[in-house]
Protein backbone atom coordinates (compact mmCIF):
# COMPACT_ATOMS: atom_id res chain seq x y z
CA UNK A 1 0.00 0.00 0.00
CA UNK A 2 1.59 3.35 -0.96
CA UNK A 3 0.97 6.87 0.92
CA UNK A 4 -1.80 8.29 -0.71
CA UNK A 5 -4.03 5.19 -0.46
CA UNK A 6 -3.09 4.85 2.80
CA UNK A 7 -3.70 8.73 3.26
CA UNK A 8 -7.26 7.81 1.52
CA UNK A 9 -7.91 5.09 3.74
CA UNK A 10 -7.11 6.99 7.02
CA UNK A 11 -9.52 10.00 6.09
CA UNK A 12 -12.31 7.92 5.11
CA UNK A 13 -12.18 6.48 8.27
CA UNK A 14 -11.97 9.61 10.23
CA UNK A 15 -15.28 10.54 8.12
CA UNK A 16 -16.71 7.82 8.90
CA UNK A 17 -15.48 8.00 12.50
CA UNK A 18 -16.93 11.62 12.57
CA UNK A 19 -20.20 10.86 11.11
CA UNK A 20 -20.64 8.44 13.66
CA UNK A 21 -20.19 11.26 16.36
CA UNK A 22 -22.44 13.36 15.21
CA UNK A 23 -25.26 11.48 14.34
CA UNK A 24 -24.70 10.38 18.47
CA UNK A 25 -25.00 14.09 19.13
CA UNK A 26 -21.06 15.22 19.32
CA UNK A 27 -20.25 18.50 18.68
CA UNK A 28 -17.79 19.32 16.14
CA UNK A 29 -15.07 20.29 19.08
CA UNK A 30 -16.07 16.86 20.84
CA UNK A 31 -15.41 14.91 17.65
CA UNK A 32 -12.02 17.36 16.81
CA UNK A 33 -11.16 16.07 20.75
CA UNK A 34 -12.03 11.77 19.86
CA UNK A 35 -10.49 12.19 16.63
CA UNK A 36 -6.98 14.43 17.30
CA UNK A 37 -8.86 16.55 14.72
CA UNK A 38 -9.12 20.78 14.76
CA UNK A 39 -13.27 21.52 15.28
CA UNK A 40 -13.09 23.05 11.39
CA UNK A 41 -11.33 19.44 9.82
CA UNK A 42 -14.22 17.40 11.71
CA UNK A 43 -16.95 19.54 11.03
CA UNK A 44 -15.36 19.06 7.44
CA UNK A 45 -15.22 15.62 7.20
CA UNK A 46 -18.74 15.28 8.82
CA UNK A 47 -20.32 16.99 5.97
CA UNK A 48 -18.31 15.64 3.25
CA UNK A 49 -19.77 11.81 4.79
CA UNK A 50 -23.22 13.99 4.53
CA UNK A 51 -23.03 14.79 0.95
CA UNK A 52 -21.86 11.30 0.15
CA UNK A 53 -24.94 9.88 2.09
CA UNK A 54 -26.82 12.38 -0.09
CA UNK A 55 -25.84 11.35 -2.95
CA UNK A 56 -26.01 7.84 -2.66
CA UNK A 57 -29.73 8.22 -1.45
CA UNK A 58 -30.38 10.71 -4.84
CA UNK A 59 -29.09 7.91 -6.83
CA UNK A 60 -31.01 5.24 -5.28
CA UNK A 61 -34.11 6.94 -6.19
CA UNK A 62 -33.39 7.77 -9.53
CA UNK A 63 -32.92 4.00 -9.95
CA UNK A 64 -36.00 3.51 -8.32
CA UNK A 65 -37.82 6.06 -10.24
CA UNK A 66 -36.39 4.93 -13.56
CA UNK A 67 -37.82 1.59 -12.27
CA UNK A 68 -41.46 2.39 -11.46
CA UNK A 69 -41.33 4.60 -15.02
CA UNK A 70 -40.25 1.52 -16.72
CA UNK A 71 -43.12 -1.03 -15.05
CA UNK A 72 -45.56 2.03 -15.85
CA UNK A 73 -44.55 1.51 -19.31
CA UNK A 74 -44.93 -2.08 -19.61
CA UNK A 75 -48.48 -1.73 -18.08
CA UNK A 76 -49.49 0.85 -20.50
CA UNK A 77 -47.88 -1.08 -23.39
CA UNK A 78 -50.54 -3.75 -22.99
CA UNK A 79 -53.46 -1.87 -21.86
CA UNK A 80 -53.12 0.98 -24.76
CA UNK A 81 -54.42 -1.02 -27.44
CA UNK A 82 -57.65 -2.58 -25.41
CA UNK A 83 -58.53 1.27 -24.46
CA UNK A 84 -57.65 2.60 -28.26
CA UNK A 85 -61.02 -0.02 -29.17
CA UNK A 86 -62.66 1.44 -26.65
CA UNK A 87 -62.20 -0.85 -23.42
CA UNK A 88 -63.30 1.47 -21.24
CA UNK A 89 -61.42 0.33 -18.04
CA UNK A 90 -58.90 -0.19 -20.11
CA UNK A 91 -58.87 3.75 -21.11
CA UNK A 92 -59.23 4.70 -17.04
CA UNK A 93 -55.96 2.66 -16.11
CA UNK A 94 -53.95 4.39 -18.96
CA UNK A 95 -54.99 7.71 -18.00
CA UNK A 96 -54.53 6.80 -14.67
CA UNK A 97 -50.86 5.55 -15.75
CA UNK A 98 -50.28 8.81 -17.34
CA UNK A 99 -51.09 10.72 -14.28
CA UNK A 100 -49.04 8.63 -12.49
CA UNK A 101 -46.05 9.37 -14.48
CA UNK A 102 -46.46 12.90 -15.03
CA UNK A 103 -46.40 12.83 -11.01
CA UNK A 104 -43.30 10.83 -11.20
CA UNK A 105 -41.44 13.32 -13.79
CA UNK A 106 -42.75 16.73 -12.28
CA UNK A 107 -45.03 17.31 -15.48
CA UNK A 108 -48.14 18.62 -13.33
CA UNK A 109 -47.70 22.70 -12.78
CA UNK A 110 -48.00 22.88 -8.82
CA UNK A 111 -51.56 23.44 -7.25
CA UNK A 112 -52.32 26.41 -6.09
CA UNK A 113 -53.76 26.85 -2.59
CA UNK A 114 -53.60 30.45 -1.42
CA UNK A 115 -56.60 30.85 -0.12
CA UNK A 116 -56.22 34.86 0.58
CA UNK A 117 -55.52 36.32 -2.57
CA UNK A 118 -52.36 38.38 -2.87
CA UNK A 119 -49.93 35.58 -2.58
CA UNK A 120 -48.13 33.91 -5.74
CA UNK A 121 -48.28 36.85 -7.79
CA UNK A 122 -52.19 37.03 -7.46
CA UNK A 123 -54.07 40.62 -6.75
CA UNK A 124 -54.95 40.54 -3.64
CA UNK A 125 -58.66 40.23 -2.58
CA UNK A 126 -61.11 43.05 -1.39
CA UNK A 127 -62.66 42.86 1.67
CA UNK A 128 -65.64 44.68 3.32
CA UNK A 129 -63.38 46.90 5.17
CA UNK A 130 -62.03 48.23 2.01
CA UNK A 131 -64.61 48.83 0.16
CA UNK A 132 -66.41 52.54 -0.24
CA UNK A 133 -70.26 52.41 -0.66
CA UNK A 134 -71.93 55.89 -2.58
CA UNK A 135 -75.32 56.35 -0.48
CA UNK A 136 -77.29 59.13 -1.71
CA UNK A 137 -78.53 61.85 0.82
CA UNK A 138 -81.51 61.82 -0.59
CA UNK A 139 -81.59 66.38 -0.16
CA UNK A 140 -80.83 66.15 3.13
CA UNK A 141 -77.65 67.40 3.63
Amino acid sequence: MNKTSAASARKLKHQEQALDLRRAGHSYAAIGRKLNLSKSRAHILVQLGLEQARSQITASADELKVEELARLDGMLAKLYPMAAKGDVQAADRVLKIGERRAKLLGLDAPTRTALEGGGDGAPPISTAASVTFYMPDNGRG
